[in-house]
């Protein structure tokens, strides 16, 4: 068992060479198993190792398992220290279950230990300020009371390699992740909450995730050694210890290794969000961006990706923008999807205060009553600052974000300047120029826009800043060129202050080096299908070939 929990923990990275190990000791059977596995490696893995048992002052006898520690800890000769919380206490103003208050508080302590830890190893020896150190507790006398209970102050991150911070090791056991998984699932968790308790998380690692309560307790009697039994784990009043006592048995009955099956298919819950985690960001980084205060998902380059990427996209932006995911559930994603796909624009308070719009492809996400100045809204009113709800604003900037949003062809040409387009989301050119079909890309260093007739040009970069275009935009939209000249900028709600020959509008810019005049034969017809612009009616031309 000693040699699997060894090749376990090196596996997954969760030590190294003379790392240092705080270990959450409660006296129970599984944490004392947990401390002497890793007493034992210590000569093989060079360990230092801390003993850290936490008090939640919920029950008489724990005065009795904080003495049965610290005693321990006295005779293997290993630094010993713990910490009072009032988890009853916590309970009340927080929303949470006796169960969930002290399980917050006890990761406090533990993190909090850590840190200071951490502190005692900086050059120099520096600890942190006595009223801010966790007092050492040594065997408390028999009789003696309970000290007054206070809360632990949020513990410090320290700015620390990763060599350099301890780990805090735990004792969940496979039974213990069966019922994380059971508990999660019939709460209606996502793919994450499938995977139960992960090995490694953050500093927090679980070496005895793969042996059971059985092989727990034979281990600590092959080598005489006791532990301490919590009275509440037998009250099924409490959600894991009605899983633990009654569900899982039931489970049992029709097969025997029920809850090796439930670990096992945690572990490829696991793989799998892994994969789907690598997915989504990638999804993520072709139809979302962040610009001011409000989030914007392009929903052409969403809807391509297949329904459960999409669902993942949206519950993230939904997350991020509420600040929590607890009580964020399937249908508040699935309502957004709904909008996303229907006609028309619209909008939806989602989740957390999260507001939704759809305008013109695009879906924009904002918290709350989110506003920004408005320059354009201001002009012409100095010394006023003018608000509009941010997602005003957003809705009235669209550009394309991909190739697939063009579409080209070739027109034979009459001279009839009275049909040259002037529709907002289509644009003609003079083929006879061109010669060739645009290429459709990001920007480069060095492309230009010619600004007129007289070849005064601008370059694309200096063209998007004074039309506003947001900075986490300008190297995702996609342009007709040819070569380093730049044909087309579509849409933008503010353009650049160059108008000549009426080339600039509403729609964007296009290029003056190729206007259609009427010595021109062919024309280049570029259309933006995303743009949903309302087009006119223009004259007829017929399609060349």
């Amino acid at each position: 068992m000693i040699d699997r929990i060894y090749n376990y923990m090196t596996a997954n990275n969760m030590i190294e060479e003379g790392g240092r190990i705080l270990v959450a000791v409660s006296g129970g059977a599984d944490s004392m198993c947990l401390l002497e596995v890793l007493r034992e490696l210590q000569p093989r893995a060079g360990l230092q190792l801390k003993v850290f048992h936490v008090h939640h002052g919920l029950r008489e006898s724990a005065a009795g398992d904080l003495d049965y520690v610290a005693e321990y800890c006295e005779r293997a000769d290993i630094p010993f220290e713990a910490a009072y919380v009032d988890a009853a206490g916590f309970v009340e103003g927080h929303g949470l279950s006796v169960e969930e208050a002290a399980r917050q508080l006890r990761y406090e302590a533990l993190e909090k230990a850590a840190d200071q830890w951490d502190q005692e190893q900086l050059p120099g020896n520096e600890r942190m300020p006595e009223s801010e150190q966790l007092s050492e507790i040594e065997r408390l006398p028999e009789g003696v009371g309970i000290p007054e209970k206070e809360h632990l102050p949020e513990h410090k991150t320290l700015a620390s390699g990763p060599n350099e911070k301890c780990r805090i090791a735990v004792a969940h056991h496979m039974e213990d992740q069966a019922e994380t998984v059971l508990f999660n699932l019939v709460r209606g968790s996502r793919l994450t909450g499938l995977r139960g308790m992960l090995p490694v998380s953050g500093r927090i690692i679980r070496p005895l995730l793969t042996c059971s309560r059985r092989e727990i307790e034979e281990f600590l009697a092959a080598r005489g050694i006791s532990w301490r039994e919590d009275e509440t784990n037998e009250d099924v009043r409490y959600s894991r210890n009605l899983l633990r006592r009654r569900i899982i048995p039931l489970l049992e009955q029709i097969n025997k290794g029920a809850q090796e099956h439930i670990v096992r298919a945690s572990e490829e819950a696991a793989e799998a969000e892994e994969f789907l985690r690598a997915e989504t960001e990638k999804a993520a980084e072709e139809c979302r961006i962040h610009e001011e205060s409000i989030e914007i998902v392009f929903i052409p380059n969403l809807l391509r990706y297949p329904p459960l990427i999409c669902r993942r996209v949206v519950y993230g932006v939904i997350a991020d923008l509420a600040g929590r995911k607890k009580d964020l559930r399937d249908k508040h994603v699935q309502a957004v999807l709904q909008l996303a796909q229907k006609n028309g624009n619209g909008q939806l308070d989602v989740f957390g205060g999260v507001r939704v719009e759809k305008v013109y492809g695009r879906l924009l996400f904002y918290a709350g009553n989110a506003c920004v100045e408005d320059d354009a809204a201001s002009e012409g009113n100095k010394g006023v600052s003018v608000k509009v709800p941010i997602a005003a604003t957003a809705a009235s900037r669209r550009w394309p974000m991909s190739a697939a949003e063009y579409e080209c062809r070739v027109l034979d040409f009459d001279g009839d300047m009275a049909a040259v387009s002037r529709k907002q989301c289509t644009k003609w050119f003079d083929y006879d120029k061109i010669g060739a079909f645009p290429s459709f890309r990001t920007r480069r260093g060095g492309d230009r826009i010619t600004l007129d007739e007289s070849g005064r040009s601008k370059t694309i970069a200096r063209y998007m800043i004074d039309a506003k275009v947001p900075a986490q935009l300008r190297d995702r939209i996609v342009l007709p060129t040819i070569g380093g000249e730049i044909l087309w900028i579509p849409a933008g709600a503010v353009d650049a202050p160059d108008s000549a020959n009426g080339n600039s509008s509403d729609s964007g810019r296009i290029s003056a080096a190729y206007l259609v005049s009427e010595h021109t034969s062919r024309i280049l017809e570029i259309r933006w299908k995303a743009g949903n612009y309302p087009e006119a009616g223009n004259g007829s031309v017929s399609e060349g070939g």
